[in-house]
């Protein structure tokens, strides 16, 4: 099997200077676990990822249930 066989052929991505959670919406209306992440010109800068979200909730500080 190849690569090219499993992949994605639309893809969806969004602008770098977009929110996470404009990121986390479209991942979810799509059902994608990644999307690709480009400048003003289109070129490829990064991939978020599912991982991506869960790794910066880990890392969070956590608040109080007073919203402290």
């Amino acid at each position: 099997m190849r690569a090219h066989q499993i992949m994605t052929q639309h893809v969806i991505s969004i602008g770098a200077d977009a929110s996470i959670v404009e990121a986390a919406k479209l991942m979810l209306r799509y059902h994608i676990s990644g999307l690709p992440v480009v400048d003003a010109s289109g070129q490829l800068v990064g991939i978020v990822s599912e991982g991506d979200f869960l790794r910066a909730r880990r890392s969070a500080p956590r608040q109080s249930a007073a919203g402290g």
